[in-house]
């Protein structure tokens, strides 16, 4: 489905990735794992067209869609969604949960009815562990752990082919943590979508992901047992 091949990019003359290559495929859940400030987000913003490669290319089920010379597309990049590790910087913190969830809803799904926009929300709410009672609050009213549920509710209600999770869960406790992913990777497989775990957590990576992609001097090694063919 993804496929990066050769990214580079520099931020005020310093390189984050020199040379990282890597590829999803269809319904597979795969990891970035390093350090911090090693090139994972970076790499995976490309992904969704928040950050341009200086070299390289992404290309979605084999159509080029971010290079350098290149606008990214915004509608092939619909299926890609990422919930980011500062989830509350991606909530409007003047408007509620409830009227964000109704507006994406709509703008996502034109013509949607009320009864299935009520079960669309209630379903992702339910999948990433929250009641619909948040519905009534404000971001600021939510601690930092039920804003990284919202924010994947929010990714899981537009079913992405391809879902980032961006050390989307650093603020859950380990059982909740559990609980979470669980859910998340229960609703991926039934949708039939992929998964990219990004995380310095080895042992989370190493219990969802089919494979791994280390990240080291601005490149990427591959591991794991199981492989996907690109070409």
């Amino acid at each position: 489905m993804i496929e990066a091949r050769n990214l580079k990019k520099s931020f005020k003359g310093k390189a984050v990735l020199e040379d990282a290559s890597f590829c999803i495929g269809d319904g597979e859940f795969v990891g970035f794992y390093g350090p911090s400030g090693i090139g994972k987000s970076t790499a995976a913003r490309m992904l969704c067209g928040l950050v341009r490669p200086d070299v390289g290319e992404v290309l979605l089920d084999g159509k080029l869609i971010a290079s350098p010379g290149t606008q990214y597309d915004r509608k092939a990049g619909l299926g890609i969604q990422m919930v980011f590790q500062q989830p509350h910087a991606a909530l409007d913190p003047v408007q509620k949960l409830g009227s964000a969830f109704r507006e994406l809803a709509r703008a996502r799904f034109p013509g949607i009815s009320r009864e299935k926009e009520d079960s669309l929300i209630e379903s992702s709410l339910a999948e990433a562990g929250l009641s619909s009672g948040i519905l009534a609050r404000l971001p600021s009213q939510i601690s930092g752990g039920e804003a990284q549920r919202v924010c994947i509710a929010r990714c899981l209600m537009l079913s992405p082919r391809l879902l980032i999770l961006d050390e989307a869960t650093s603020m859950l406790d380990v059982s909740t943590q559990a609980n979470v992913m669980g859910a998340v990777t229960r609703a991926a497989r039934a949708r039939g979508g992929s998964i990219l775990l990004i995380s310095h957590d080895r042992a989370l990576i190493e219990r969802v992901c089919q494979r791994i992609y280390l990240f080291e001097g601005g490149r990427t090694v591959e591991e794991g047992t199981e492989t996907v063919n690109c070409s």
